[in-house]
């Protein structure tokens, strides 16, 4: 019983050798979880940001504006960097060229299994390769081979067909140190809804660290997801979008304090902490819209918000509506 207590609430604490602090992670989205964000996310609470997806081949070719995306603030650590490709040999190059130019940046990689838009499905990378176990495997032994750091993995459900069983023992049996799983077949994208139940049987059936994501958009669906799947992690994605104030609630939740009402001066106070973050790493206004759109939601005037900021053409044209909307 003891031990059975131990490994509940301590030992699956941890990804790897990487000591993870109660809270919900920060789900690797593409366009969205840039450095302004991330360090946003941190500063409200959430344990773990994972960067955008990043090409592995880029990085080898020493693309400038790859380059550009591997830059982390001290404030928003600890970060995980989440590669995408389909070759062993290149994404482990990847990673010793990034450890070896930025041996601080990152506390851990992420192989994406996950992404489904036509470009990846024909570059046959991301949920493509969740029709692949071998291939993953064989990804994520060259991960392990290239750093000693914690090496993780974002599976979906499949493609078309459940395969994520298959490719989570593939990746296991290659030494990765946490599974993601975000509960829907890729070709679904976002659409309908997560099935939790497979992150359950996903967790019944290996024995590393399992991170749930899917459909968690408040404190509420946070604990639905940890007690229906008894998931180690919870990772959010789209809920969080225009909202870094859910890292704060959950953390609360978790720390079984009272949980904060987010009100017009808390989303005000959010914005501008993102305004001010988007200046001073000096993001342009097509790395700071979507976040604003996110934001303009749930409230009256809220559909000629986003508007605005979806035609803005300038940061100070998003900071002014975002101003006179809730100042």
């Amino acid at each position: 019983m003891f031990i059975s207590f131990l490994n509940k609430y301590f030992i699956m604490q941890k990804i790897g050798n990487l000591k993870i602090d109660k809270g919900a992670l920060l789900a690797p989205m593409a366009d969205y979880t840039n450095i302004a964000f991330r360090t946003l996310a941190k500063e409200y609470g959430s344990a773990l940001q994972y960067t955008e997806l990043i090409s592995a081949k880029a990085i080898t070719y020493n693309s400038k504006r790859t380059i550009e995306m591997l830059a982390v603030s001290e404030a928003e650590k600890p970060v995980f960097l989440q590669l995408f490709g389909n070759d062993p040999a290149i994404i482990g190059e990847a990673i010793k060229i990034i450890e070896k130019k930025f041996p601080k940046n990152f506390v851990g990689y992420d192989l994406n299994c996950g992404c489904s838009v036509p470009k990846a499905l024909r570059g046959k990378y991301g949920c493509y390769l969740m029709d692949h176990s071998k291939v993953v495997g064989n990804i994520i032994a060259a991960m392990k081979n290239a750093t000693k750091k914690p090496i993780t993995i974002k599976l979906r459900i499949g493609l078309e067909k459940e395969t994520y069983l298959a490719v989570a023992k593939e990746a296991e049996k290659n030494g990765v140190d946490a599974i993601t799983l975000h509960a829907r077949f890729g070709k679904q994208g976002y659409g309908g809804k997560a099935n939790w139940k497979k992150i359950k049987k996903l967790k019944e059936a290996v024995k590393v660290p399992v991170i749930g994501n899917g459909d968690v958009v408040d404190v509420a669906t946070f604990e639905q997801m940890k007690k229906e799947t008894g998931c180690d992690f919870v990772m959010i994605a789209r809920g969080s979008i225009g909202n870094a104030f859910l890292f704060k609630q959950v953390k609360q939740s978790c720390e079984k304090k009272k949980v904060s009402e987010k009100t017009s001066v808390e989303i005000l106070k959010e914005g501008e902490k993102f305004l001010d973050l988007a200046d001073s790493f000096s993001l342009g206004v097509n790395s700071v819209r979507g976040y604003f759109i996110g934001l303009a939601n749930g409230f009256n005037g809220a559909k000629k918000l986003r508007n605005e900021f979806a035609t803005a053409k300038t940061i100070n044209d998003i900071k002014k509506s975002f101003i006179d909307y809730f100042d």
